[in-house]
């Protein structure tokens, strides 16, 4: 079962604490103080693995700790920094940083190896060295290390896909998806065979996409009927949608507005996404362009393109990847380029003060 929704907690790791000493040499009875700085405790960062699928690593964990920094040492020695914490999430996680109950970033993952500071490790406190000066020259005092600062993330991952074949039971999706990818879908006589979202790399010589199927759709979809609506938000990233249709139904019109409705029901903005229309099963009917001029002429759109195809004698098909592939490359060339956000989040001053 596809894991896209989690909710984590992360700390990162608390400053190491200085150290109250003294040099005790044989010819210095009153050595001075010697207290070293504690180390810092380990930040924590989130970065974009290509290698994951989705967010069932975090299904038996959901709390995340840094190590703290090292205690100060005698002779002024620093007290060791902590490693820092990577915690890695798929390509298309979306993560929503909480500071207590307050937003404070959002974030989108869709470059792979991107790496981001999540929570910031505290500083080490300063050992009795500091404290010395020429009326207290014996001091005791020396400071605890910082704590580090802890996040709640509520992470939701989107399929970074180019296409998203959407259709009823039984019309076709993983034939066609095995038929033109390098997906390997399960494919069987009975409704409701795909039961999570499955991708393919889709490559017609000159461009190379990612479509993906999505579980079928019946009227109600978008209300929990059937499998539900928790997969339709996958088109969110999606630039290009492919109705698919069985030519066998006898109500291909119906068949495709209850499709569109279901997708602008579950969000509005999903209905401006280019789509076009694929009639599967065409090698089951007698005349299949009588098939395509009826439903061309009763759609609105006149615009739209419509093919018929046949996953299982590969009919059509070729001509279906190459036009929606081009349609693609047009949509990825309208959007900006765009730019990584490198954000640091500070840590809280420890009891009012800017720095240990």
């Amino acid at each position: 079962m596809l894991v896209d929704k989690i909710d984590i907690t992360v700390t990162a790791g608390k400053g190491g604490s200085g150290l109250a000493s003294f040099r005790k040499e044989k010819y210095l009875p009153f050595g001075g103080p010697d207290g070293g700085d504690g180390g810092k405790g380990g930040d924590v960062y989130l970065q974009v693995d290509g290698n994951l699928v989705d967010l069932s690593i975090f299904k038996n964990k959901r709390q995340f700790s840094a190590k703290p920094g090292g205690p100060g040492g005698k002779n002024k020695k620093h007290g060791i920094n902590a490693p820092d914490m990577i915690i890695r999430v798929p390509v298309g996680t979306k993560a929503v940083v909480y500071r207590g109950s307050q937003i404070e970033k959002e974030l989108d993952l869709i470059e792979n190896g991107r790496k981001i500071l999540i929570a910031m490790g505290g500083k080490g406190g300063k050992g009795n060295v500091h404290f010395a000066s020429p009326t207290h020259k014996a001091p005791r005092e020396y400071q605890e290390g910082q704590i580090g600062e802890t996040k709640r993330l509520s992470l939701e991952m989107y399929l970074p896909v180019d296409v998203c074949i959407i259709g009823g039971p039984n019309s076709g999706k993983s034939s066609l998806l095995n038929a033109i990818s390098n997906a390997s879908p399960r494919v069987a006589d009975y409704a409701f065979t795909t039961r999570d979202p499955i991708l393919g790399l889709v490559d017609d010589g000159n461009i190379r996409a990612t479509w993906a199927e999505i579980p079928a759709l019946i009227p109600g979809s978008h209300n929990g009927r059937g499998l539900g609506n928790g997969f339709l938000k996958h088109l969110h990233r999606a630039k290009v949608i492919i109705y698919l249709l069985d030519a066998t139904s006898g109500q291909l019109l119906a068949d495709l507005c209850y499709l569109r409705k279901e997708v602008e029901s579950y969000n509005s903005g999903f209905g401006l996404k280019k789509y076009a229309i694929a009639i599967n099963k065409a090698d089951l009917v007698k005349d299949i362009d009588i098939c395509r001029n009826e439903l061309s002429q009763q759609l609105d759109e006149r615009e739209i393109k419509i093919f018929m195809i046949s996953s299982e004698r590969a009919l059509g098909l070729g001509e279906m990847v190459i036009y929606v592939n081009r349609m693609i490359a047009e949509e990825k060339a309208a959007q900006p380029v765009g730019h990584f956000d490198f954000a640091v989040f500070h840590p809280e001053p420890l009891d009012g003060k800017d720095e240990l």
